[in-house]
């Protein structure tokens, strides 16, 4: 005994007949729809479905590789003063010797 198809299958089928109906038609989808009394949202919908996994027919599934993500440090600080002076600052700078620094650039 066959056991019966969800609503699910039955529907897909449908819609199946329904595209096989549409290319064969040479219809506009908007003609077709209008005159089969289907919503045109809800054709296009199924078409991009069936599109899709005929996309996906022969092609190789879907594989990850594994990627390592290894932080960039951040670049260094260049400072520079009247063009003729650089002065470079490391990012693991310390604030408080820097601010010495600029102190003693003031004071020139």
């Amino acid at each position: 005994m066959k056991a019966s198809l969800s609503k699910r299958e039955l529907n897909r089928q449908r819609w199946q007949k329904i595209f096989e109906t549409w290319k064969q038609s040479g219809e506009s989808q908007q003609v077709f729809c209008k005159q089969h009394q289907l919503g045109l949202a809800s054709f296009q919908r199924w078409r991009r479905i069936f599109e899709m996994e005929e996309n996906q027919k022969g092609t190789e599934p879907i594989s990850f590789i594994p990627v390592s993500v290894q932080d960039k440090p951040p670049s260094n600080l260049t400072v520079r003063v009247n063009n003729y002076l650089r002065i470079e600052v490391p990012t693991e700078f310390d604030p408080k010797a820097l601010e010495q620094v600029i102190q003693v650039l003031r004071a020139l």
